[in-house]
């Protein structure tokens, strides 16, 4: 039966490789929230900049316009601060890729050097079958020369 000495490294590496995945997935997510977040703060942005608009057009009033004006303003900084998440989430996506696929890429060496392994040890194991096979067909050969070659035991009748 074959086996891979280096079998428990190449377990290790597979669940380094599935953390590194999962982690991968999570930052997704999270980048993906970011992202909503980020979106749904561009719409409520651009809804209260739609309602100065408006407030500029009607009677307006001083006080009602300021407080739109801070509105939009705090808006402004939050959706600023936003996209610096989505950026630094899409930061982390990028590493964690990156973390990925060197675990994958260290997987696949040991895979490689396992099926390498285990090709050289079939030829061996049928070379070795090969070799037993020809002792047995040498083995009956020479019995059967020996038995037919052999004199008779020397009585006349």
């Amino acid at each position: 039966m074959f086996r891979f000495r280096l079998q428990r490294l190449l377990e290790l590496r597979e669940q380094a490789e599935q953390a590194k995945a999962r982690v991968l997935v999570d930052a997704r997510d999270a980048a993906e929230t970011a992202r909503r977040e980020r979106d749904a703060l561009a719409d409520l942005h651009k809804t209260s900049k739609a309602e100065v608009a408006a407030a500029h057009h009607d009677e307006p009033r001083v006080g009602h316009l300021r407080q739109l004006g801070l509105v939009v303003e705090s808006l402004n900084e939050r959706l600023d601060h936003a996209g610096a998440n989505v950026h630094a989430a899409d930061a982390v996506v990028v590493s964690a890729q990156q973390l990925l696929e060197a675990a994958a890429r260290d997987r696949r060496v040991l895979d490689r050097l396992k099926e390498r392994h285990t090709d050289q040890w079939r030829v061996d194991e049928a070379n070795k079958d090969r070799v037993a096979m020809d002792e047995v067909a040498l083995s009956r050969f020479s019995r059967n020369t020996n038995t037919s070659t052999s004199p008779n035991d020397g009585s006349t009748s």
